[in-house]
């Protein structure tokens, strides 16, 4: 009879080790939910031309477009890791944005969308400013001719 009541408790444990492995999984990668940001960028901004309207594009770059033209002042905070400031005499990130040039280039629209995530966070503007120079720096090379 002993040997019984441990052939039914089996399946209760199994059963229970896979419900807390499957609670711990959810709770480790469930995705963060908005949280409004703490200190939301307000200011002058550097760049004053209108950022281009999302409908002429799709996919990434449309939302980029769109991202830009919601939070400016997170966007123009930001430098521009494919350094046209140095090639094209762009004020800042949102210069990309003003003009066709964010819709050609990977390395604006990356910058944008992970400035949006952290924003969406709750991430200060210098939190964004340090994690995006963190994970877009690499250094200068001037185009060869």
């Amino acid at each position: 009879m002993h040997k019984n009541k441990k052939l039914k408790l089996r399946p209760l444990v199994f059963i229970s080790g896979i419900v807390l492995f499957l609670a711990i999984v959810y709770s480790t990668t469930k995705p963060n939910k908005y949280i409004e940001p703490i200190a939301p960028a307000t200011g002058q901004l550097i760049e004053t031309r209108p950022v281009m309207s999302s409908a002429f594009y799709t996919g990434k770059v449309a939302e980029a477009y769109r991202i830009a033209a919601e939070i400016p002042k997170v966007i123009d905070s930001q430098f521009c890791y494919c350094y046209c400031k140095k090639n094209h005499q762009h004020k800042s990130l949102l210069t990309c944005f003003t003009n066709k040039h964010g819709s050609k280039c990977d390395t604006c629209i990356n910058e944008v969308l992970y400035a949006y995530e952290l924003y969406k966070q709750g991430k200060t503007l210098d939190e964004i400013v340090v994690s995006i120079d963190k994970k877009f720096y690499r250094p200068y090379k001037p185009k060869q001719l």
